[in-house]
């Protein structure tokens, strides 16, 4: 199709009709590529309405489902090699690249591997892998490896309140109750802070000399 500049009555013309009908009719209609009529759109703002969107998808949605029907499995239909064997020198050629019972993806972290990922809250946490698919906190891991299970109605923290800081000197045990008293403390006096620490430190030394035999 040879160019040609566009005239006014053209141009009114694509402002009129883009918004509702095909760029191949607008095309056909002016002697025009459906490329000129496509960035003439784009210059002037024009965009595809959206009852035409829909009405299109609408119509290709249906000539997909026509379209396909006689190439569909049909409810009971069995696959054309079903119980064949696959050839054995095609089976040597492809048997290299084949996945092996057990594969594993080459990405797949060990036994001890760690990562960090953020709570709810975007608090920062290392996690360690115990077995696949199994991995926890491993604040957690550390404390419970050198203290033995957490006792119920306690938790883990840090002692300077730096959650990648995990090292065993830098958690301590404490309640669900000292851990919301820890909570409110920013609105305290820096020394009524620390003797709140002191209560708790003290606190579980003398619940762990009163259960040491139980």
């Amino acid at each position: 199709m040879s160019k040609r500049l566009l005239t006014p009555p053209d141009i009114a013309t694509i402002k009129e009709l883009y918004p509702y009908q095909s760029t191949r009719s607008i095309a056909e209609q002016l002697g025009l590529s459906e490329r000129t009529v496509y960035n003439w759109a784009y210059k002037l703002g024009l965009k595809k309405s959206p009852e035409y969107m829909k009405s299109t998808l609408s119509r290709l949605v249906r000539n997909l489902q026509e379209s396909g029907k006689a190439y569909r499995f049909k409810k009971g239909d069995a696959p054309a090699n079903k119980g064949r064997k696959m050839d054995a020198s095609l089976y040597a050629k492809c048997s290299r690249t084949m996945f092996k019972a057990g594969h594993l993806p080459a990405n797949t972290l060990h036994d001890g591997a760690e990562t960090i990922r953020n709570d709810k809250n975007g608090h920062q946490y290392y996690w360690v892998r115990i077995t696949l698919g199994k991995w926890m906190p491993k604040h957690v891991k550390l404390w419970q490896d050198a203290n033995g299970p957490i006792p119920k109605g306690y938790n883990v923290v840090f002692r300077d309140g730096n959650t990648l800081n995990c090292v065993l000197g830098n958690l301590e045990c404490i309640s669900n109750a000292e851990l919301m008293t820890r909570n409110t403390l920013h609105n305290l006096p820096d020394d009524v802070k620390e003797l709140v620490y002191l209560k708790g430190r003290l606190s579980r030394v003398i619940y762990k000399a009163t259960n040491k035999d139980q």
